[in-house]
């Protein structure tokens, strides 16, 4: 089951880079742009983890401080309000330092910062979804880019907060933990697939 649902989400991870390849140039000059890069590094590092196997934590160490700080750099881009997000930034990097002085990187999972992370991507799709629904750009949701993704995040983050607060109590091998996070990436990257493809219809 595990395999099963790691190639699967490998799958749709790579359907996603494809669909940003494809749709490039209509993108390239905008604040969506980084996207492409960022799941480059998402595909290898995903790779990366199933062929090293078990032994892989620090893989996934690296990427929560990649991923989560590439998430505040976007919000930063496309926010009114670059305080606030200056701030979640300095609470994510409190928790990034904490979990390195008390935690070995290469052998322990970085848990503690799976939920501030994960409630600061909620209040910053909010705050996204509170300016872009006052504006008249709303009307057109469905060709908008930014819509997509953060409404991939919004749903994907609130979907594992529960998980972050009871991660110690989980049995992290069970099929209902794997069926659950590979459908919230399912709708993660399907969103982003959504938000590719939708540049092709204006």
């Amino acid at each position: 089951m595990i395999q099963l649902t790691s190639i699967i989400i490998m799958t749709v991870q790579i359907a996603a880079l494809v669909a940003a390849i494809l749709s490039w140039k209509k993108y390239s000059n905008s604040t969506q742009k980084y996207f492409l890069f960022f799941l480059i590094y998402i595909v290898l590092n995903e790779i990366a983890g199933y062929v090293i196997g078990g032994n892989n934590l620090y893989l996934y160490n690296i990427y929560t401080v990649l991923s989560i700080s590439f998430y505040l750099f976007w919000f930063h881009q496309i926010l009114d309000n670059k305080w606030i997000i200056k701030v979640f930034g300095l609470v994510f990097l409190s928790t990034i330092m904490y979990s390195a002085i008390k935690l070995d990187f290469w052998t322990n999972l970085w848990v503690l910062p799976f939920i501030p992370s994960s409630i600061i991507i909620i209040i910053c799709s909010t705050m996204f979804f509170n300016s872009f629904l006052n504006h008249k750009s709303a009307i057109n949701y469905i060709n908008s880019q930014k819509f997509w993704i953060v409404a991939g995040l919004l749903i994907f983050y609130i979907g594992f907060l529960p998980i972050a607060l009871t991660w110690d109590l989980i049995d992290k091998g069970s099929v209902p933990f794997r069926l659950i996070i590979m459908t919230l990436n399912l709708l993660l990257y399907g969103f982003y697939i959504k938000s590719f493809l939708c540049l092709k219809q204006n």
